[in-house]
């Protein structure tokens, strides 16, 4: 999709918000069992994580068609056949949100991810295109958000459990390239608290959010 000057409310980029969770769980299930996944997307999906102190949520999410897979996997789990398809996108995503939760109560772990990240963006490649990152930098990057997921975020009491082809998993490039979309994952589901997002809204709202992502994928045709 390409870019618009389409303006969203709050309510909708709550839900951008969760796509980008999505789409970042949707690609760690296709790392894990088929040991690559779109690149560029993958850029997408890590580009917020370096801007912490962003003026607002469209300067965060300025593209939100960048997301249009992780909208229309959000949409299509909603329903049974859609859930059964996407079973290991939906327990990911569950688990990035549970993670946020007990990454936001520990104040000091907080603290540390954001002087590390803020140490990270110094660096990091996020202006380069995508497709014009060398293969070296970009693998750089994604083990450096790896190794800040096993500092932090892997000793929370709560663990994602990665399922897939043992071979994939085992590859050194593979693990970090699924830890720095958990990283990413986890950092767009602050952000959808932030703008109230709750769990028990994936249960309850299910139709309001699937209307309210047609809405935003309409828009950003136009």
């Amino acid at each position: 999709m390409s870019h618009t000057n389409a303006r969203f409310s709050e309510w909708e980029y709550r839900n951008i918000a969760l796509s980008v969770v999505t789409q970042c769980a949707m690609l760690v299930r296709d790392l894990a069992v088929e040991g690559k996944a779109d690149r560029q997307l993958m850029q997408q999906c890590l580009r917020p994580v370096y801007l912490l102190d962003a003026d607002s949520v469209s300067s965060l999410y300025p593209e939100p068609g960048n997301f249009d897979a992780g909208m229309k996997t959000l949409q299509e789990s909603f329903d049974s056949s859609g859930l059964k398809q996407h079973a290991d996108v939906v327990r990911y995503l569950l688990g990035m949100l549970v993670l946020q939760q007990q990454l936001r109560k520990n104040k000091d772990m907080m603290n540390t991810v954001a002087e590390r990240i803020s140490h990270l963006a110094a660096t990091e490649n996020q202006d380069e295109n995508p497709e014009d990152l060398p293969e070296q930098a970009w693998h750089a990057d994604c083990a450096a958000l790896a190794r800040l997921y096993q500092d932090t975020i892997s000793r929370l009491n709560f663990r994602i459990h990665v399922a897939g082809n043992p071979e994939h998993l085992r590859e050194q490039q593979v693990a970090d390239q699924i830890r720095a979309l958990l990283f990413a994952g986890i950092r767009s589901a602050v952000l959808w608290h932030q703008l109230g997002g709750r769990r028990w809204h994936l249960f309850f709202y299910k139709k309001r959010i699937r209307q309210c992502l047609t809405g935003v994928r309409r828009k950003m045709l136009h």
